[in-house]
């Protein structure tokens, strides 16, 4: 287990043991590197982060549009960057508001973070501490306060883990919260909810026609005009809401400056997170934006229409491609450009205060944004992909006393990179945690030239396997972005000589062989996901040197192995390629020494694909892997010493694991509270065997739901055949005695396969309930009756059990668990 993981799960952590106070105060005459001097105060902070806003069509990113007075369409944003350093290969830590919010705010990647996804049981941040950020490691807003400073966060967070009386990430002011649940201190607290609904385009707006919801306004729409039936806003509409000054952000940025005039009078610094949340979806805006641009001028990408005849792209999602092109999609693009300049003048607005208030030479101000937009590069909208229009974004810092004025660099970053940086300007003590560097390093060169920076993605819906939720992991260097998309083929591009833009896939050439399975290793190594765990793996030491053995994965599956004398997999040598048998003895290791070892599978990628229309962009070249692996290809980084009778199994440990009945288990949400016999759940929580079972399996368990939550269903579950959150089925006794069998078939939608009414059997009381699976047959026992017999046309095969509370539960017992498999 890595080091870093040893330490998240060292007992007693929290998060005052994160040594997030002891402040060191920067000197006051701190050279650095010729930029100028270090404030005599610590330094204010002003991050301010917007939502799904494109590099590239910031103007000084290179966009080709302007405004219809000439201007570019980011005149403050283009003047923030000329007085401080602009990065040119910035990456979100996933291309997803939530896990790339939780991985910049604690300036760690989203596996580790454990907040991978939106939600869990549709559950949002808010109102439950869990499924969120893994309890102990602290916000970003700690590390400033625990350093003397005045926090506060105003306006869209959506990290899962903040709660509205819990968590607080470390700030002592909020509101203003947009999207999650945060009642109190959000958007929709104003108005009755009316104008977060209509400036979301929400019930009761969203089916009604724009003429009929104000007819002055819109009197230029089409007659019959939904709300709907203008997504991205082809007719090129204005917003709903009524009034300017209730948009949130231009609420966020009065919040904002109201805070950092409160302060910038007293003695102690500043850090306020200014959460804007523009150019994200809606693309409506007030009609004095709209008229800055003129749609007619709106240049579009080449490649807009491309997947109509080439084919939807595999690797991505299928409803991230549109059909929208030509006027409207002109329309739409203005639009965007549109929301766009409302967060320019958010930004000028702020710069302007802190010109007012006499305190930018003695502030730190950043502008960036959670992730990118596609906005119909390749024909496809929204984020949710490795391109870089959707994962790379907007990043400047400015401040002049540390850095250069009008620089730019291309130094390879992450969004993660923030809280190391703001501890090295501010003094601030940081955390082992990191897995970020400080940009002050970056742009002084004290950086290793030859940095990786990676992006995760785990969500469903991908063209190539649209029911599974897929690990997608993009590691990129200088030079390279690798692409890793489980169970389909690499991806290779060349970033220097704009490869990726005509998806020219330098994997799909023998010649690059080598050069893939090196940056495979090094984008997987310490990717640690408790659902794909890593390949098992054993060595051992005798006369002959070192013998590695290693668990199948599967049908056509080649080895590489890699050695390195130090831990880090760039500096790994490629000991044997190619093999397609479970063992390799490496005869080369010197006694004494300590090597590291890594097992590298490639699955066997030997189907072509060809989407539901029959295209195939990438016509006979082979994409998909024939069968879906529930494991990582990569084994754990294996430390040996060559000493006689060294033997050792590295097996991938849960970060998330916990033990109970003699059984290991791994949970998703609220952590099972082991008993002498037994354990009790408290939901949001998924409890799972750690690798799936086989088609044929008997799984009991007595079960006691001894605080049912409101709901006739919110009951302990007995889970079967889990594929993912969305694919699986469940056993049920429900409050009004109904013992069932479901099958999961979504987000939002599952199949009642058979239910039967007891007269004797309650949840709240202890029940024993068995089942028994045998390919699609599946039999539900009650004791020793047998209640329910099913066999299903279309089954769910293999997979984990497990047990599931949902979110109201409380207190849900289990003992006697036994699993025959």
């Amino acid at each position: 287990m890595s080091g870093r993981r040893d330490f998240i799960k060292s007992a007693g952590m929290t998060v005052a043991s994160l040594a997030v106070g002891g402040a060191k105060p920067m000197e006051a005459t701190k050279d650095n590197g010729g930029v100028g001097s270090s404030p005599i105060r610590r330094p204010n902070i002003i991050l301010i982060v917007s939502d799904e806003h494109q590099a590239k069509t910031c103007g000084c990113y290179g966009s080709e549009v302007k405004r219809v007075d000439g201007l570019s369409p980011t005149p403050h944003i283009d003047a923030l960057a000329s007085e401080g350093v602009r990065f040119d290969s910035m990456y979100c830590a996933s291309p997803l508001c939530a896990p790339s919010r939780a991985a910049y705010m604690t300036g760690t990647y989203p596996h580790t973070t454990t907040a991978l996804h939106h939600k869990m049981q549709n559950s949002e941040a808010g109102l439950s501490r869990y499924p969120g950020v893994l309890e102990g490691i602290p916000g970003m807003g700690s590390y400033l306060k625990g350093a003397g400073y005045r926090t506060a966060a105003y306006g869209k967070m959506h990290v899962h883990g903040e709660e509205v009386d819990g968590w607080d990430l470390g700030f002592e002011e909020r509101g203003l919260r947009f999207y999650t649940r945060f009642p109190g201190k959000h958007y929709a607290d104003l108005k009755g909810g009316d104008v977060n609904k209509r400036y979301r385009e929400m019930s009761p707006y969203l089916d009604s026609k724009y003429r009929d919801i104000d007819s002055r306004r819109f009197a230029h729409a089409p007659e019959d005009l939904t709300v709907r039936q203008n997504g991205l806003n082809e007719y090129y509409l204005e917003t709903l809401v009524e009034f300017e000054d209730e948009m949130v952000d231009e609420l966020i940025t009065d919040r904002s400056i109201e805070f950092m005039e409160k302060n910038a009078a007293g003695g102690e610094p500043f850090f306020v997170h200014v959460g804007l949340e523009k150019p994200h979806r809606p693309w409506t805006i007030h009609q004095k934006f709209l008229d800055r641009f003129d749609p007619r001028t709106m240049p579009l990408p080449s490649t807009i229409g491309e997947w109509k005849e080439k084919g939807f792209l595999p690797f991505v999602q299928s409803w991230c491609h549109t059909s929208v092109e030509g006027d409207e999609a002109r329309n739409s693009t203005a639009a965007y450009y549109a929301c766009a300049s409302a967060v320019d003048d958010c930004v000028g607005r702020i710069m302007n205060k802190c010109r007012e208030l006499d305190i930018l030479e003695n502030t730190v101000v950043i502008y960036t944004s959670d992730h990118g937009e596609s906005l119909y590069e390749h024909g496809l909208i929204e984020k949710h992909n490795m391109l870089d229009p959707s994962a790379r974004v907007p990043f400047i810092i400015r401040a002049p006393w540390a850095v250069p004025k009008g620089e730019v660099r291309n130094d390879p970053a992450s969004l993660i990179d923030m809280i190391p940086t703001f501890c090295d300007l501010s003094g601030a003590e940081g955390s082992p945690l990191f897995e970020g560097e400080s940009l002050i390093s970056l742009i002084e060169r004290k950086q290793d030239p030859e940095r990786m920076v990676f992006s995760e993605f785990y969500q469903s819906g991908s063209v190539s396997n649209p029911t599974e939720f897929l690990p997608v992991r993009m590691g990129l260097n200088r030079k390279r972005k690798y692409i890793y998309t489980h169970a389909a083929a690499d991806q290779l591009y060349d970033r220097l000589n704009g490869g990726e833009a005509h998806l020219k896939n330098l994997a799909f050439d023998e010649a690059n062989e080598a050069e893939v399975s090196k940056l495979k290793l090094c984008t997987l190594d310490a990717w640690e996901l408790d659902e794909y765990p890593q390949l098992k793996s054993e060595a051992r030491v005798s006369a002959n040197g070192v013998s590695l053995f290693w668990e199948d994965a599967g049908f056509g599956a080649t080895y590489d192995i890699y050695r390195a004398t130090e831990s880090d997999p760039r500096g790994a040598d490629r000991i044997a390629s190619g093999l397609s048998s479970y063992f390799y003895a490496d005869e080369s290791a010197r006694g004494g020494e300590k090597y590291f070892y890594w097992v590298l599978a490639h699955y066997a990628v030997s189907l072509p694909f060809a989407d539901s229309r029959g295209k195939s962009r990438f016509g006979k070249e082979k994409i998909k892997v024939d069968g879906f692996p529930r494991a990582l290809p990569l084994s754990p980084r294996m430390e040996v010493e060559v000493l006689a009778g060294f033997e050792e199994t590295f097996a991938y440990e849960p970060l998330l694991g916990c033990s109970f009945d003699g059984l290991d288990w791994i949970y998703i949400g609220m952590p099972p509270r082991k008993l002498t016999q037994g354990a009790v759940l408290e939901g949001p929580v998924s409890v799972l065997t750690p690798y799936p079972v086989s088609d044929r399996c008997v799984f009991e368990a007595e079960m006691q739901t001894a605080k049912p939550g409101p709901g006739d269903r919110d009951v302990l579950r007995m889970v079967l055949r889990y594929l993912n959150m969305r694919q699986c089925y469940y056993v049920e006794l429900d409050r009004k005695g109904s013992l069932s069998l479901w099958k999961r078939t979504g987000e939002w939608s599952q199949d009642l396969l058979k239910a039967v009414d007891l007269d004797d059997a309650w949840p709240d009381e202890s029940q024993l309930i068995r089942v028994e699976t045998d390919s699609g047959q599946i039999a539900v026992f009650l004791g020793d009756r047998q209640m329910i017999s099913v066999a299903d046309a279309e089954p769910y095969l293999g997979g984990r059990c497990g047990f599931e509370a949902p979110r109201y539960l409380r207190d849900g017992y289990l003992r006697k668990v036994r699993i025959v498999s």
